[in-house]
């Protein structure tokens, strides 16, 4: 599915679980509880998951290269970084390396006889992608949440300085109200997200082009803002488009565009091109 029939699911999804009480077949004692169910649970970033394999594979990258596969949740792959191994969320592994199974002899890892089932150039010419999203209390959480997306790109970075890494994140411009779902009733907060804040953190530590610098930094992060509380939820992309709705000031001076989901892909597929060969990614739009 396209990244618009994504967030128009989401919304249908977590609004019927706030009128019903309902996630699937379990029944709550009111909408919050479903609705917090519905977010807590693999259902709502599965569907950003499928997304990017999708664009991943309409990119030409063939399906038998990503992990988990297209429609599925499981496996994934568990790369060794500096500080801890990981099962990553969206893996594009590479055709013309065979993986070397190695024992890890870096960082804090080397003392624990751990086995990396890769080895240090296969897991280099992977392309990795997280994806997250942050649907409520989005003040309170947002230092961890930095915190956090700096740690793995450091991770991954500091054994394999080039690899190309992208980061997907999914944030509402205003969260469902919780006092009106907990009554089963679909309302939104009249209080917007901090947009400056995030869009600032993301464009911070995205667009690494330098492999010798920068660990902390994604080759290419995406900021997905949606403003779930229209009919047909709209997927902002620009900073003008933003400061047209009144969402951000209007001397605001980062471009929104730059980490926009709409062009995330070709973007990271730009980047390995540069650094590798293409056909590591099974990158072939005739096969």
């Amino acid at each position: 599915m396209n990244i618009y029939d994504c967030l128009k699911t989401i919304k249908c999804e977590i609004e019927k679980c706030i009128t019903t009480g309902k996630n699937g077949d379990k029944q709550f004692e009111n909408g919050l509880l479903a609705k917090e169910s519905f977010i807590r649970s693999s259902k709502l970033i599965g569907l950003l998951h499928e997304t990017v394999k999708y664009d991943l594979m309409q990119h030409g990258v063939c399906p038998g290269n990503i992990f988990p596969p297209y429609g599925f949740t499981t496996p994934e792959i568990k790369l060794s970084g500096f500080l801890k191994q990981k099962d990553q969320d969206i893996t594009v592994i590479p055709r013309n390396i065979t993986p070397t199974p190695t024992e890890i002899t870096w960082g804090p890892l080397a003392h624990e006889c751990i086995i990396d089932n890769y080895g240090l150039e296969y897991t280099r010419r992977s392309l990795v992608i997280n994806v997250r999203s942050q649907l409520s209390s989005l003040a309170k959480n947002s230092d961890t949440l930095f915190e956090r997306t700096v740690a793995e790109a450091l991770n991954l970075h500091l054994i394999y300085n080039d690899m190309v890494l992208g980061d997907v994140y999914l944030i509402p411009v205003y969260e469902y109200e919780q006092a009106a779902a907990k009554n089963n009733i679909v309302e939104f907060s009249k209080h917007k997200t901090n947009l400056e804040k995030y869009i600032s953190f993301f464009t911070s530590i995205s667009g690494r082009q330098d492999p010798t610098t920068d660990e902390f930094k994604y080759e290419r992060c995406a900021l997905i803002i949606v403003d779930f509380s229209q009919e047909i939820p709209i997927l902002y992309s620009t900073t003008r488009q933003l400061k047209e709705a009144e969402l951000i000031p209007e001397d605001f001076d980062l471009e929104l565009a730059d980490i926009s989901y709409l062009n995330m892909i070709d973007e990271l597929l730009n980047i390995y091109q540069q650094r590798f060969d293409i056909s590591d990614i099974i990158y072939n739009i005739n096969e």
